[in-house]
């Protein structure tokens, strides 16, 4: 039987129930106006998801924190939470020609130490002022380059040459030979030139309670209806209004539409009248992430380490992340899903035994975000001119129509960082659209 129809008026619809969205809906009810908030799953979050397996709290998606990043943290202020950190590694674990090596952290990191350290200092010649990436000409003008194009002006050992591939494929969660290195930029300039700073900023901090207290805190300050599992079909604009449609057949009208969903996603959702030439041109290339985060719980206690393996191995990095009633909790990044079947545990001991023959891997587990119908994607990593010949004109409205996520964040692309900075500005945007339309 099919579901009648309705219409009802709010100043704004949100798209998405994400860090973006949720801090979108908390903001514009601050600012007094009227919101309703349609998620196409049954959880809040997006793609971060604190879930309960292996015996313990496990982060699917989304997870590392720290001061270094100024949105997130003032969230963690503001709500009271705490962080946690990884157990600093004893052990390392890396593969090189093929062949798998061991020694210490500081035997690893000598390994690349120089090159590295000069890649982070070029980055911060290139972006002085982080959160303005369009403003340096010098820039611009690298945002051409992929990270290889970029990497081929120098001279590297096969040694360094197969850590810097393995470094690059757990930042980019796909093929970095697709990526642009002024991704890679925009992060490191964070770090101000500084390797530790900028390891502790992607890898070392949890929020305690997980994402999840943080997507609760902010969902509780928001005062708006919220309906779940409402996937959104269509998005109709004109005379003044936006009409949003679910696929279980639900409409809702309202003046403006922030829509929040993940790149990879919004080529599903039908815009009518389309989208800008520019904008859909962005949505057909998509972007780098494909990859996948895999969760296991190893037999016993084990030292923490970490491990490293080129781009081409089913798992690019390995690290232990805590204990658990006497075994051993890692979490391993891979750049492509298609590889490895996270809920697999033999498959998942496989992988592990590129570096080590001594884990027995209990159980495992881990989400497939490239193949989950509203992500398809996981944290979104541009291709070359991108940058430059997008994500403007992805952040102007067409309408009363609004985009929103981290991909266009200004700062922390990729992160809940970079969410909350553009979903901040966006809704500021959003405000002065509806004033304007009295």
């Amino acid at each position: 039987m099919q579901k009648q129809n309705q219409t009802t008026d709010f100043d704004v619809i949100i798209v998405g129930g994400g860090f973006a969205g949720l801090t979108a809906a908390r903001e514009l009810n601050m600012l007094g106006r009227k919101v309703l908030l349609l998620e196409g799953k049954d959880r809040l979050g997006g793609r971060t998801w604190t879930d309960h397996r292996l015996g313990c709290d496990l982060e699917m998606g989304g997870t590392y924190v720290h001061w270094y990043h100024p949105h997130t943290w003032a969230e963690i202020s503001r709500y009271g939470l705490e962080i946690s950190e990884a157990p600093g590694a004893k052990e390392a674990y890396w593969i090189t020609d093929g062949q798998a090596y061991s020694g210490t952290p500081a035997e690893l990191n000598s390994i690349v130490k120089e090159s590295f350290e000069y890649f982070l200092t070029k980055a911060y010649e290139y972006l002085p002022q982080p959160f303005n990436p369009l403003q340096s000409s010098s820039f611009t003008e690298m945002d051409g380059k992929s990270v290889y194009d970029f990497l081929n002006d120098f001279s590297f050992t096969n040694e360094q040459k197969d850590f810097l591939s393995s470094l690059l494929a757990i930042d980019f969660n796909g093929d970095p030979k697709e990526g642009a290195i002024t991704q890679m930029f925009r992060w490191w300039a964070f770090s101000g030139g500084n390797r530790y700073v900028f390891a502790d900023t992607v890898a070392r901090y949890k929020i305690k309670t997980g994402t999840k207290s943080l997507v609760e805190a902010i969902a509780s300050d928001v005062k708006a209806e919220i309906k779940m599992s409402a996937i959104v079909d269509s998005v109709e604009s004109g005379n003044g209004s936006v009409r949003v449609t679910t696929r279980d057949g639900e409409s809702y009208r309202a003046t403006a539409a922030i829509v929040t969903a993940p790149l990879s996603t919004l080529d599903k959702i039908d815009f009518q009248p389309p989208l800008s030439k520019t904008k859909r041109a962005f949505m057909q290339e998509k972007q780098v992430a494909k990859g996948i985060k895999v969760w296991a719980r190893i037999k016993g206690k084990v030292e923490p380490f970490v491990s490293y393996a080129p781009e081409g191995y089913p798992l690019n990095s390995v690290h232990l992340d805590n204990y658990v009633d006497g075994d051993s909790i890692i979490v391993g990044f891979g750049s492509d899903a298609g590889r490895l079947d996270a809920n697999d545990p033999k498959a998942v001991e496989a992988a592990l035994r590129h570096w080590r023959t001594d884990l027995e891997v209990i159980d495992s587990t881990g989400h497939d975000w490239a193949a989950d119908e509203l992500a398809q994607e996981t944290w979104p990593m541009l291709k070359p001119n991108q940058l430059t010949n997008y994500i403007e004109e992805m952040k102007r409205p067409e309408q009363g129509v609004f985009l929103a996520g981290t991909t266009y964040a200004n700062g922390w692309g990729g992160f809940i960082d970079g969410a909350i900075e553009n979903a901040i500005k966006t809704s500021r945007k959003v405000h002065e659209y509806l004033g304007d339309c009295k």
